[in-house]
């Protein structure tokens, strides 16, 4: 196995280049962004976005020649793809949440894939001293290593990398450095300066990467601006820890660290905390100091699980932070933004809620008559709103009015409820039954973010046409007036209905006209 030790400084400097950043090309990188993210909409690219190109316009990309890169890790391997586009070709080393990058020996194939690369990108920081960048084919190859842009010394990078049973420890360095903001803003300003660099000559290629980069700036506009505003609106989130392997993250956002540093520190040294200590952490995880738990999916002993199971009997928010990147989270920012929601959980209309505020809720709370939006779909009255969700989205108009034909379909045109009846009309045909509350169930979403549906189930004699399970979604995690309602009906039982994802019928007040319904859809996306 290579010397976790070596470093790029130690490197022969004849035949790589190590690219630092300083302070006035980042300010520069960042006035750049700022501008764009002010002055054209175009360049702001939506939520959810795998790759720059549908922030601008969808220009295609110029390359005469394909920057070749090679990742160590898939962290900073989506970001170099980010960054560059089809004038790239990135591979990443460790592209899997099941590979241990801590035990990892690169293969003679991985060495020569680093080898070669135009570009190779590292962590550093003692994290990935298994990417051997000694041997480069060409004079002309860039190392960008993110610990010498952070400013990580020799010194401080020989900490112990030991392995036992499948753990590891770090010292007092923590090498997580793709958690970190700052680093991350920095590693994309100096791949966008090897881009440019290798593209020199290639003025098509060289505007391609500065479209990409700005593009990706105004995207760290938006992450910088939610972050800010979540912290001054709620102030800080409080969490504990299995492991430090996010913490970078939670310091960037404001969260307090409750985990007991005699816990924190047996976990770090790779040894098994006291009963004690083991002790103090789960009553802490469990008592009104902590809001959130984050766990490590890769990392989960028996010590770990016993904090989970804390969280989860005391309906404690969990977040899981896998040291990869999760193959369905394509961008490292998207990521980084998607913890941060999760932990910060101040935008429950959008799924972000801690698990603890979720509260019951009565059948009155949708009390009224409500109509049906799948007519309005059909004859065209919601265009404006398919063609808002174009401009702002992943799909065209056309496409969005397809996926939610499937999603709003129903035949029952209005929906009357009481405070323990619902009345189900399909044309002038009309049925009844009561129901009762059943609770709430919390379901995890693929994309991260969360959502509770409100169970009720049909009492007595239920009537042919009167679903037997009832289950409501509006956004809201507590008692108030449901503004408009989606609704899954099922004629068995509710853990089969929670597994319909496809088909949610949508509801308005009754009272609302066609023009206020799409008005209504536009004002809350």
């Amino acid at each position: 196995m290579t010397d976790p030790n070596t470093t790029p400084k130690a490197m022969s400097r004849a035949r790589a280049t190590i690219i630092t950043v300083t302070a006035a090309a980042i300010a520069i990188a960042l006035i750049v962004g700022s501008v764009i993210f002010w002055r054209s909409k175009e360049s702001s690219a939506p939520e959810g976005n795998t790759t720059a190109a549908n922030a601008v316009n969808g220009i295609k990309d110029s390359c005469e020649d394909v920057i070749t890169v090679t990742a160590s890790v898939n962290q900073w391997g989506s970001l170099a793809k980010e960054l560059g586009g089809d004038c790239v070709a990135v591979t990443s080393i460790i592209n899997s949440t099941s590979a241990d990058p801590h035990g990892y020996e690169a293969s003679p194939s991985d060495l020569s894939t680093i080898a070669q690369a135009d570009i190779v990108l590292i962590n550093g920081a003692g994290y990935d001293g298994w990417a051997d960048t000694t041997h480069a084919t060409s004079t002309t190859q860039t190392v960008i290593d993110v610990g010498t842009l952070m400013g990580i010394t020799a010194t401080e990078e020989e900490h112990d990398h030991e392995e036992s049973e499948g753990h590891h420890h770090h010292g007092d360095v923590n090498p997580h450095l793709w958690f970190s903001p700052d680093a991350v803003l920095k590693t994309a300003s100096a791949l966008t300066a090897a881009y440019t660099t290798h593209a020199d000559g290639n003025p098509n290629a060289q505007a391609t990467v500065q479209r990409y980069s700005n593009a990706w700036n105004s995207d760290y506009a938006d992450f910088v601006a939610m972050v800010n505003t979540a912290r001054k609106e709620q102030g800080a989130r409080n969490y504990a820890a299995t492991e430090s392997i996010a913490d970078l993250l939670m310091t960037y956002i404001g969260a307090v660290n409750n985990t007991p540093e005699t816990y924190t520190s047996a976990a770090a040294n790779d040894a098994e905390p006291s009963a004690s200590d083991l002790k103090s952490a789960i009553d802490i995880v469990a008592g009104p100091t902590v809001d959130v738990l984050i766990v490590n999916p890769q990392e989960l002993d028996g010590f770990a699980e016993q904090l989970q199971a804390s969280a989860k009997k005391s309906s404690k928010t969990i977040v899981s932070v896998s040291e990869q990147l999760p193959e369905q989270t394509p961008t490292l920012l998207g990521w980084l933004s998607l913890i941060a929601k999760q932990t910060l959980a101040n935008d429950t209309y959008n799924g972000f809620f801690l698990t603890q505020d979720v509260k019951d809720r009565s059948l009155q709370d949708y009390a009224g008559e409500w109509q049906s939006v799948y007519p309005l779909l059909q004859d065209g009255s919601l265009k404006e709103v398919m063609e808002a969700k174009a401009a702002s989205g992943t799909m065209s108009a056309e496409e969005y009015t397809r996926y939610y034909d499937v999603g709003y379909k129903t035949d029952v045109s209005t929906i009357t409820i009481g405070s323990d009846t619902m009345s189900f009309s399909r044309g002038d045909d009309t049925v009844s039954a009561k129901y009762r509350y059943d609770g709430f169930r919390i379901l995890d979403y693929a994309k991260g973010n969360r959502g509770v549906r409100y169970l009720f189930t049909a009492v007595g004699e239920v009537p042919d046409g009167a679903p037997q399970v009832v289950q409501f979604s509006d956004h809201g995690i507590a008692s108030e007036k449901s503004a408009h309602f989606h609704i899954f009906m099922g004629e068995n039982s509710h853990t089969q209905t929670l597994k319909e994802m496809d088909n949610w019928p949508t509801y308005y007040p009754s009272s609302l006209s066609k023009e206020a319904v799409a008005k209504e859809m536009l004002a809350h996306g």
